[in-house]
């Protein structure tokens, strides 16, 4: 995907670059028998546009991984100046304004997972036996005004979250299910994230929404595309790394419920529980799960 890629790393670290606080661009490089592109090819003057300037231009460095795995999304870096890191997918991208306003709210709650993409992982409608999940998407979220997680395909989070991802404190166990899945890293971050804040403070970190200005091609083109028997997989997903986390004597990660309305960034005059939106027009439309 080299075109995404290059016009991801366009729009992040030369539209929106200092001006909106981007200082430095890693590009996650997973490809183990292709060499990464040099960094300055991805500023070629035919994509370059109005109001681009190199005193703008954030630094962008290649980090080749040593395994081709979504859990490397989390490797940490070395690097980054500060505490907070905003992963994507070359896929997304979040116009500059939001961006900068996705930073401001993750200041104030540094502890959180801040975004512009919440679920809902719950029990479902008609209770069953058996302690099964399901992920519900934006149309329940809103319904129900219920939310607790945010998908890391376009999020903030501290980055010692990254540290202790990939550590051996936490369950290898857990790596090895998406490894195997190819699917669900996202979901496993919310969990270790709504884990380890219950030990630190006894409540979970509750996310925050952040409702912007998101275009995504991975909704049609991306192992997150609205493919049948995908949000099949994603509750499953949920179920099954609920149970190894209790396995291995953590907490049931997600028991915790965040109201929609207190944890959304962007407040709406009167605040209406409908006033709400979605960051992308195309979330009115994912409506598998909805009747679970």
């Amino acid at each position: 995907r080299p075109e995404l890629l290059r016009k991801a790393v366009h729009h992040y670290a030369d539209i929106c670059g200092k001006k909106y606080g981007v200082k430095k661009v890693f590009v996650m490089w997973g490809d183990l028998e292709t060499k990464p592109p040099d960094p300055e090819s991805f500023f070629s003057l035919s994509i370059r546009g109005k109001g681009t300037t190199d005193t703008n231009r954030a630094s962008v460095s290649i980090v080749r991984l040593e395994k081709d795995s979504l859990n490397s999304r989390f490797t940490p870096v070395n690097d980054v100046d500060g505490d907070v890191v905003f992963t994507v997918d070359d896929d997304v991208r979040v116009d500059c304004p939001s961006l900068l306003k996705g930073f401001h709210a993750w200041t104030v709650s540094p502890e959180s997972m801040v975004g512009y993409y919440p679920r809902l992982v719950g029990p479902p409608r008609v209770k069953h036996d058996d302690d099964s999940l399901v992920y519900y998407n934006w149309p329940t979220v809103l319904s129900r005004q219920q939310m607790n997680l945010i998908l890391t395909k376009a999020s903030f989070m501290h980055q010692k979250y990254l540290r202790l991802y990939l550590s051996s404190v936490h369950p290898q166990e857990i790596r090895d299910y998406v490894d195997a899945n190819k699917n669900c890293e996202d979901i496993a971050m919310a969990m270790l994230i709504a884990n380890q804040t219950m030990d630190e403070s006894g409540t979970p970190a509750y996310p925050i929404y952040v409702e912007g200005a998101v275009s995504d091609d991975g909704l049609f083109n991306g192992i997150s595309g609205m493919h049948a028997g995908y949000m099949s997989s994603r509750s499953d997903c949920a179920t099954d790394l609920t149970r190894i986390y209790l396995k291995h004597g953590w907490r049931s990660p997600l028991s915790h419920i965040a109201s929609l309305r207190e944890r959304s960034w962007i407040k709406h005059f009167p605040g209406y529980w409908w006033q709400a939106k979605p960051s992308n027009v195309f979330e009115w439309f994912a409506l598998q799960n909805v009747l679970r």
